[in-house]
């Protein structure tokens, strides 16, 4: 949903009456996303998109009786549909929209989800998509650490249920992933019953050591690409904001007691990227130091193949060994020849993404994997995948957080 917040928020401040579609579920090579939304407003205009030009048409006509009626709908496509060509939908893969009206009566959380995301709170969107006709079309936000409250109504669900999705719901908050569960069929109640886990956390954190001419670059690419992107170095005459207006922050310090007490004091997760472009060792050792032995997600450090070598050898002076050495990436980026410091923040930021997803880096032409690693199936569950072909000891992993792009399409489903 995050994507199409700011029109939403348009919407009711305009009082039109708006559906909002989302993905629910996928299988196989689909389009979008779970948790990728659009919105369709009473006068048919589309904003956002739920499968790149697919099925916006037919969403469009399905949003139109949501409307009308007020009552949600699921909608499933597929190729194995008699109009999947007719739709459009021909890339193989199995895709289900759920279609609600968008009203402060439907989503009473909505402004609770607003403040969580102004705080940096992690939390969840919980909707139920899927099961007894009066529950579907409820939904909570919940908060990291916290119990649904209303959700279910009173009473509706064994307790069993009700805690087997609260694990799910705070596994997914924890994991920032996106992602629809399925609770078995209640006696009495007769259908098994889905809720869209839309996950929200705090942006993930981009550090870049050294107020370079690359670090630009890379500050720009890396706040586009959703991360909150932090430049530190000890030159005061380097560390400006006029050098790296892309920058959330500029700090001044030394960059290893700033990382020390980042960490100290709690304000830097493990899933953080540690970019160090200074390739100076009186800034690098120290730095790479705390990273290494703190454990983060990512640690990259720029220079020559030699700069590298030297660097590894001041680690290993400092306590290190290879085996801590191991998670360091340097010379930083993948192999693109990177001319320019465009090139070269694309470089740095590919590496990152990929080792984020465990991903090989390869060309896909090279690869017999699927495009969509680990995408949910329509029972909830991850698809197993082969393994990376360039790290035969590194499985894939699911990647199935809300899209950050988008498109406005026109009244017809198609790009403009």
């Amino acid at each position: 949903m995050r994507e199409v917040m700011e029109v939403l928020e348009q919407a009711s401040r305009r009082g039109r009456r708006v559906a909002l579609a989302t993905v629910v579920r996928t299988e196989g090579s689909a389009p979008r996303v779970v948790g990728t939304s659009m919105v369709v407003s009473d006068d048919g205009a589309l904003f956002g998109s739920v499968s790149g030009g697919c099925l916006e048409a037919s969403v469009l006509e399905a949003a139109r009786d949501v409307l009308a009626s007020g009552k949600p709908e699921l909608h499933r496509f597929g190729i194995s549909d008699d109009d999947s060509f007719a739709i459009g939908l021909t890339c193989g893969g199995t895709i289900e929209i759920f279609i609600q009206p968008f009203t402060p009566d439907s989503f009473p959380h909505y402004a609770a989800l607003q403040l969580a995301l102004r705080e940096n709170l992690p939390c969840a969107m919980v909707t139920i998509f899927d099961g007894p006709p009066e529950l579907v079309g409820n939904s909570e936000l919940v908060l990291e650490g916290e119990e649904f409250r209303e959700l279910f109504g009173v009473g509706e669900l064994p307790p069993d249920l009700v805690s087997a999705a609260a694990v799910a719901v705070q596994d997914a908050i924890a994991s920032g992933t996106t992602m629809p569960f399925t609770l078995p069929a209640v006696v009495g109640m007769g259908l098994p019953l889905s809720l869209l886990i839309d996950a929200y956390r705090p942006p993930r954190r981009l550090l870049i050591v050294g107020a370079i001419d690359f670090s630009a670059s890379l500050a720009e690419l890396g706040a586009f690409l959703g991360f909150r992107v932090t430049v530190c170095d000890a030159r005061a005459v380097f560390a400006t904001a006029e050098r790296i207006p892309a920058a959330h922050e500029i700090v001044v310090d030394q960059p290893g007691r700033y990382l020390r007490q980042e960490i100290e004091l709690g304000r830097i997760a493990r899933d953080s990227a540690i970019c160090v472009l200074t390739h100076d060792a009186k800034f690098d050792v120290p730095v790479l130091d705390e990273a290494l032995r703190h454990g983060f997600a990512y640690i990259g450090a720029m220079g020559s193949r030699r700069t590298a070598r030297d660097r590894r050898a001041r680690l290993i002076l400092a306590g290190h060994t290879e085996e801590t050495l191991a998670p360091l990436r340097s010379p930083i980026g993948l192999d693109l020849s990177a001319a320019t410091s465009a090139e070269t923040a694309v470089s740095i930021m590919a590496e990152i993404i990929a080792s984020k997803n465990r991903a090989s880096g390869l060309p896909l032409s090279q690869t017999n994997q699927p495009i969509h690693k680990g995408a949910p199936t329509l029972d909830g569950e991850y698809q197993s995948q082969p393994d990376c072909p360039a790290q035969p000891d590194c499985p894939a992993q699911p990647d199935a957080r809300p899209t950050a792009l988008l498109s406005v399409l026109g009244a017809d489903g198609m790009c403009p």
